[in-house]
């Protein structure tokens, strides 16, 4: 998905061409401090009838539930909506990692002013996937951008108007149970089999939940001549 490969640039990813590394995209976002329980301050109260104030054991049992339950209501705010996974992904986009690779280059691939089928993008992505874009300005210096997919997908519209094929030559994988880092060597063009204008290497990180996978995070590096690809 390393868009910013194209136009002749090789000592960078080329959306910089495009557009200004400052995009309207980037967004630091907030969140606010979760509340804490209201703190119970005990207090002595004196009653006309001793006898009646037996009853407040019954409220110990309300008062500890409240204190198990509250975590446990803090903690679901970081569980998944079931809007997140509207978007149904094909079978053999995400049984195998043949397969998501295959998608994973086919979503950002086409012809100039084709539009890219993102929909089939997000089915691949966890709901809480980031891409980061590394750029490099004009003496080398990195620049890590963060993206989520529907906002990468806007940022990188530009390149897509201008004609953007991206295909994989080579791959290592690494894994442990249910985890997966990929490292995936590409090259893209701008017409199918128009002449290479840039390669470098895809470093995705997958996740298998014992049905599918799933695409955790991705980022890339361009070949530049003080970083050539390993033989």
């Amino acid at each position: 998905m390393s868009l910013a490969k194209n136009f002749g640039v090789t000592h960078t990813k080329v959306l910089v061409l495009a557009m200004q590394v400052e995009s309207p995209f980037i967004k630091n976002h907030t969140r606010e401090p979760n509340a804490l329980p209201l703190l119970i301050k005990e207090r002595s109260i004196p009653m006309k009838n001793p006898v009646r104030s037996t009853s407040s054991i019954y409220m110990i049992p309300l008062i500890f539930s409240f204190f198990l339950i509250a975590p446990i209501t803090v903690m679901a705010r970081g569980t998944l909506n079931p809007d997140d996974l509207k978007h149904a992904a094909r079978t053999e986009d995400v049984s195998s990692i043949d397969g998501i690779m295959k998608a994973y280059y086919e979503v950002v691939s086409g012809p100039a002013n084709t539009p890219r089928d993102i929909k089939r993008d997000l089915s691949l992505h966890h709901p809480k996937a980031q891409i980061f874009p590394l750029m490099h300005d004009k003496n080398g210096k990195p620049e890590l951008l963060v993206f989520s997919i529907k906002e990468f997908h806007e940022w990188g519209k530009p390149v897509y108007d201008a004609g953007f094929f991206e295909s994989e030559i080579k791959r290592t994988v690494t894994s442990f149970g249910q985890t997966f880092h990929v490292w995936s060597t590409y090259e893209t063009r701008t017409t199918p089999n128009g002449p290479v204008v840039s390669r470098g290497i895809n470093n995705l990180q997958l996740y298998f939940d014992g049905q599918r996978f799933w695409i955790l995070s991705s980022t890339w590096d361009s070949e530049r001549p003080n970083n050539p690809i390993p033989k």
